[in-house]
């Protein structure tokens, strides 16, 4: 099935690299130069420009060597035209349930944001499998200790203020995964074509990451 093929290649990675208001033309070749860094997923955000063209374009590159999905997806229309692009999987920066609803009749993965332990609870009752915590930045690794307290099951990935200065502790306080935007995808690489050093950063992201849960 998809979404358990997706869930078991978001747990591999790792990371998910975030892609917000890329231009179609870099999108392929940022994501290449991250899956040759061992990032396995992309998340292309709904608010960028051509998205849905985006979506398509680094399935037809990719394949299933990386998975894409689309992120920031605040309603059932979005969700809907994202997925018919051939995103693999959902998320949102809310907790929506109309929108988890449209994701689910498709049969997808949906990753809705939380923050709250109430939040958690609907979330699963929902049939959600993994959680977004976003701002995570904010709330820091400690908050993610401390809802696994009463939710030990909790698949908790945080979005927003990651990076190489915290992502061990994330990993340590056990998330699932890591969402990373800016601080793993850098403009100023990209601007450069500097794909070979954009590789190397997604190398260090990975081991980061992957160095936290060894030691969690």
């Amino acid at each position: 099935m998809l979404k358990q093929e997706v869930i078991a290649t978001i747990r591999e990675s790792g990371i998910i690299a975030i892609a917000r208001g890329l231009s179609p033309a870099d999108v392929v070749p940022t994501a290449e130069a991250l899956l040759k860094g061992g990032v396995k997923v992309f998340e292309i955000t709904c608010n960028s420009p051509s998205v849905y063209e985006g979506i398509r374009a680094l399935k037809s590159a990719l394949g299933n060597d990386m998975r894409i999905g689309a992120g920031t997806v605040v309603n059932p229309v979005s969700a809907t035209l994202a997925l018919d692009a051939g995103a693999d999987f959902a998320l949102a920066p809310n907790f929506e349930p109309d929108v988890i609803a449209a994701v689910h009749e498709r049969q997808r993965l949906m990753i809705p944001s939380v923050t709250t332990p109430t939040e958690v609870v609907k979330a699963y009752r929902l049939g959600c499998d993994l959680l977004k915590l976003f701002p995570a930045g904010s709330l820091g690794p400690g908050y993610i200790k401390d809802l696994r307290g009463p939710f030990a099951e909790a698949a908790l990935i945080p979005v927003g203020g990651v990076g190489l200065d915290n992502l061990e502790a994330f990993a340590r306080a056990g998330a699932f995964a890591a969402g990373v935007g800016s601080n793993l995808i850098r403009r100023d690489l990209i601007a450069a074509g500097n794909w070979q050093e954009l590789t190397a950063e997604a190398r260090r992201f990975v081991a980061a990451f992957a160095a936290g849960r060894t030691s969690a």
